[in-house]
């Protein structure tokens, strides 16, 4: 009965889907076809935007229908291809859905709650506390986690799971957003689902020219965010005997990597990520000469920010790394800072940053910034790193956590910030989002969960560099 009623409900699913993304598509064009200054078109488009959420919540209230009778997966699976061909509005309307109509219901909590207060005092006897407690605890739990269980469950549950939560980060946009307010819960909640269904399900694999699949190749050079790959020759040259890539995929979807880490393994630390792009393959590797593990590109699919994986990535890269080169000495990274020429473009009216550009002789500095290329290099370069280390040491978000995105990640997973460079990544990319320059984080094992605890409890930055010269951050440390 169960296989005949979900081919039943398979097929009508089918054809309301057609439905439905028929008139989604053609939604935008209806509405501008109309007066819109009539009340009877107003009308119209809302019951049309109505009934669309009508049909995806009688859907979803199929599939987490509480009962003994578990909906088909053929039902979830379909339910899945639908939300997946939607426009962007679209999935909004879906996660609308799902945030109203299948969030807690707080009505029974309050009934729950008032039950509990009600119950008395624990008695070992009496099973009516704990009765109370699990009615209690049932009625906090939101009804679309239901939904993401039986998703869960389908072969490709989890990378769905993902491209869902990216797709809501999308829509959600910058904190505190009307957006960003009315979806958070449920982005928390995904987030969290994520986090406990990846435990245990991680593969761990190096990535490699003779023996990783074209695919998985293939969605390396897609996926890659920081340092685009050019062509096959480009990274074939980042996977040769001085180079790594690391990556965590599902135990049961092997070729599709969730979080990828690109290596190079150089004499010492570098301060060039074109130098190490570009840098011929050497005949053989001499691992006496391998004294530092440089990280240069991170990578984590959008659906799984957050969640950490890039942190324990790198702290297994460091193992693995640390067993194969005994005389590695030096962990560390050479990353972008892709939110310092923004800040400093919002900010270009502050007089204390006139002043700096003023100590340092640049008077039409405004202009500079704003055509900023390779001739104004040498004289705008110490202002520049200056304010580039106010930027990465000073300039917070909530008051404690570091202003620059990936400056946060590193820190929060116990790096130290050890050193900022010039002219580090003259790619266009480089360029437009941080004037050029690259920063160095040390991983020292030994400091790692202490440097944690005091950035994320009080948002202290460890510097692990000694104070010279040439060193803008302890320059900046000192100053402030």
């Amino acid at each position: 009965m169960h296989r005949i009623g979900g081919l039943r409900l398979t097929r009508q699913l089918f054809t309301a889907q057609h439905q439905f993304s028929h008139r989604h598509m053609t939604h935008v064009a209806d509405v501008t076809s109309v007066d819109r200054h009539t009340d009877t078109s107003s009308v119209r488009i809302d019951q049309r935007v109505q009934s669309h959420k009508l049909y995806i919540q009688g859907l979803l209230e199929t599939i987490t229908q509480d009962n003994q009778s578990l909906p088909p997966p053929a039902l979830t699976q379909k339910c899945c291809e639908f939300y997946s061909q939607l426009d962007k509005s679209g999935r909004e309307e879906f996660f609308e859905v799902l945030a109203t109509h299948f969030d807690i219901d707080r009505e029974r909590v309050i009934r729950e709650a008032t039950f509990y207060s009600q119950s008395g005092v624990y008695d070992e006897s009496s099973n009516k506390m704990t009765q109370a407690e699990e009615r209690l605890r049932d009625s906090l739990e939101p009804k679309y986690n239901i939904f993401f269980d039986r998703v869960h469950q389908l072969p490709n549950g989890l990378k769905f799971m993902t491209d869902i939560r990216a797709g809501l980060l999308d829509i959600m946009g910058t904190r505190e957003s009307i957006p960003y307010n009315k979806f958070i819960r449920l982005e928390q909640d995904i987030r969290s689902k994520l986090k406990k269904h990846l435990i245990g399900f991680l593969k761990f694999e190096r990535v490699t020219w003779q023996k990783s699949s074209a695919e998985l190749l293939e969605k390396i050079c897609l996926y890659e965010a920081v340092h685009a790959v050019k062509d096959w020759k480009d990274i074939k040259r980042r996977l040769e005997k001085d180079r790594r890539v690391y990556a965590f995929s599902l135990k049961n979807i092997p070729n599709e990597p969730l979080v990828f880490v690109h290596v190079a393994l150089v004499p010492t630390l570098s301060s060039s990520v074109q130098d190490i792009l570009d840098q011929e393959v050497p005949s053989a590797l001499n691992p006496n000469h391998v004294k530092s593990a440089v990280c240069y590109s991170i990578t984590t699919q959008k659906g799984l920010g957050g969640i950490n994986l890039g942190n324990y990535l790198i702290k297994r890269v460091v193992e693995e790394l640390r067993t194969q080169f005994t005389q590695i000495d030096t962990f560390a990274t050479l990353s972008p800072l892709p939110g310092f020429r923004k800040w400093l473009m919002n900010h270009i009216e502050d007089e204390s940053i006139g002043a700096v550009f003023k100590e340092a002789g640049v008077y039409d500095w405004k202009m500079k910034l704003d055509r900023f290329n390779k001739e104004d290099q040498t004289e705008l370069d110490r202002a520049l790193m200056e304010l580039c280390a106010r930027y990465v040491l000073s300039e917070k978000r909530n008051g404690r956590n570091a202003l620059d995105p990936v400056a946060n990640f590193h820190l929060r997973n116990g790096a130290s910030a050890h050193q900022i460079h010039w002219m580090a990544d003259t790619s266009p990319q480089g360029l437009q989002n941080s004037f050029g320059i690259m920063i160095n984080y040390k991983y020292n094992t030994d400091c790692t969960e202490q440097n944690n605890r005091l950035y994320i409890d009080k948002g202290i930055i460890h510097l692990s560099a000694e104070e010279t010269e040439d060193n803008w951050l302890c320059r900046w440390n000192k100053k402030c």
